[in-house]
Formats: structure tokens, C-alpha cells, sequence
């Protein structure tokens, strides 16, 4: 997970171009203008959208008379954001969610995870997570393949195992454990998954979050999300709230302290890592029937 997320560098380009623009006191469109650029491509490269005009960056500093060392970032950025990773040949059959995911991974030092009522991506078996993707096909596009999703995910967490992947903590509401989200023995079978992947790995930490906990200030997490911490120089942050229809990116402070806050509450709130994989344990084994009772 060395390649920077193209994402991320491309929404850090755009929120260094405004800032750019705020410190000369020059709007959008007489800068646009100036550069012989349509005002759409300036927004463009403003809103972090694929494939930022090297051009256009390039000009945009020489006008404004950025410093070299300013400039070298900018331009590393607006090079980074045309990068394409593995995710980008298959979104189709994959599902452009989860390839939003895949690029918000790249390039990570650590990630943080709350999840609310399913296990998380990084963490699923094959057998779940195809369970999962073949309960809600409408939410689907007509070239979604669910072997090709299945794979996806699989890729997602050798990526994230890898001996340079990124160091990962989940918090894990006791819901997700207990709700049944496919059939029970492939339930069984994916938490013990989570017990063998952190005995074996001591990057990744589980903690499990009980129904009655206390959390300080009694706060209540609405949503699951994803906190994604990079090694690129501007130390990047970026927060994914997961909601029904699509994920909200969060790369603003104002946005990211509140997840930043809630996660340390609910770290504290949640059993230490060793009680949580014996939480697991007992999970799967109450789902599993035992030898020789009656169908």
C-alpha cells in the first residue's frame, strides 16, 4: 500500500489551489482567464476530479509566483493524482464504492475503523463477503460481477497483511457480531477469521464495543467510518462515513476532529484486544451446532 491515494492527492491539490487563490485575492474566473483556462477546468481541479491539467497546475504557479518547495509539492500532488492503481480496471464489476475504498487504502500508515453492524471489508472471508454482495443486488450496476467484488476484497486485505501494509485498529459494535448478516455457520467461520488474522498479525488490532458500555460524554455513533492516516508530506487525514447510498470523504479538519474525538471514546469505551478475540471466539462457537445434535 506504498502508491499515494490518487484521491486524496487530488483533493489536497484542489484545497491548495483555493488556498492559493485566497492568499493572492484572485476569484476563479480572472485566474482562469489569465491562463487561457475555461472556469469549468479551474473547478475541476478545485474539486479533486480525475486526472488534474499539469498544465493548468504548472501555470497557475508560475502566475501567482509560487516557491519552489511549494511549488515541488504541488506539482508531485497534480502528478500523484493521475496515477492509476490496481482498483481502476475492474470498477465496474467490483462496484465503484468499493473502489473508492481500494484508493483511500493506498498509500496509508494506519487506518481506524468503527464498525456499526457488519464486519468490515478488510476483515471478510470469501464466503461472506459474497454472502453480502449477493443480498442486495439492486443496489448494483448491470455490470457487477460478484466474483470479481469477492476477489476485490481479497486483494483489499493481502494489501493491508502485506509486511509493508499499514497498521490497522477496528472498534466493532457487539451488533455486528450478533446480528446474523449471512448464514450462521459462514458467521462462525468469518470471526474466527478476525481471531486468526490478529494472533497472526500484530499490526491489526480488534476491539469489540458492548451494547452496554459506557462511552465518555455518552456519545452514540450514528454510522460506521474509516479513518485513513498517509505517509505523503503533507501527513494527510481523511475520514469515509459509510451511509446507505454513497460514502461522504472528509478531508477538511473541521470534518475529521469530530471522527478523531469519537474513536478515541470509543477505543476506551471498547474491551481490551485479548477479552475482545475471546468475545469472538464465544461468538462462533455458540454458531456452531454441535457434533451430533439433531438437524
Amino acid at each position: 500500500m506504498t502508491r499515494p491515494s490518487p484521491l486524496i492527492r487530488r483533493r489536497w491539490l484542489g484545497q491548495e489551489i483555493r488556498r492559493l487563490r485566497e492568499e493572492h485575492d484572485i476569484a476563479a474566473e480572472p485566474l482562469a482567464r489569465a491562463l487561457g483556462f475555461p472556469r469549468q477546468q479551474l473547478s475541476a481541479l478545485e474539486n479533486g476530479r480525475l486526472g488534474p491539467d499539469i498544465d493548468l497546475v504548472s501555470g497557475i504557479c508560475e502566475y501567482l509566483g509560487v516557491g519552489a518547495n511549494r511549488r515541488t509539492a504541488i506539482m508531485d500532488a497534480a502528478t500523484d493524482g493521475w496515477a492509476r492503481g490496481w482498483w481502476t480496471t475492474d470498477v465496474d464489476r467490483m462496484g465503484p464504492r468499493q473502489a473508492i475504498y481500494a484508493d483511500l487504502e493506498s498509500g496509508t500508515d494506519a487506518i481506524s475503523e468503527y464498525a456499526i453492524a457488519l464486519i468490515p471489508g478488510l476483515l471478510q472471508t470469501a464466503a461472506f463477503a459474497d454472502a453480502r454482495v449477493r443480498c442486495e443486488p439492486t443496489r448494483h450496476g448491470d455490470h457487477f460481477d460478484p466474483a470479481a467484488a469477492v476477489a476485490a476484497r481479497t486483494t483489499r486485505q493481502q494489501l493491508l497483511l502485506a509486511p509493508d501494509g499499514p497498521r490497522y485498529d477496528v472498534v466493532l459494535d457487539e451488533a455486528a457480531i450478533h446480528r446474523c448478516a449471512a448464514e450462521p455457520h459462514i458467521v462462525a467461520e468469518q470471526l474466527r477469521h478476525i481471531v486468526a488474522v490478529c494472533s497472526r498479525h500484530p499490526t491489526v488490532t480488534v476491539r469489540v464495543l458492548p451494547i452496554g458500555a459506557s462511552i465518555k460524554g455518552h456519545s452514540a455513533p450514528r454510522s460506521a467510518y474509516s479513518i485513513y492516516r498517509y505517509h505523503d508530506q503533507q501527513r494527510s487525514i481523511a475520514v469515509a462515513v459509510d451511509t446507505l447510498t454513497e460514502d461522504l470523504i472528509h478531508t477538511e479538519p473541521a470534518q475529521i476532529d469530530p471522527y478523531l474525538h469519537l474513536h478515541a471514546r470509543l477505543k476506551a469505551a471498547a474491551l481490551d484486544p485479548i477479552p475482545s478475540l475471546h468475545t469472538l471466539s464465544a461468538a462462533a462457537q455458540d454458531l456452531t451446532p454441535t457434533q451430533g445434535a439433531a438437524a
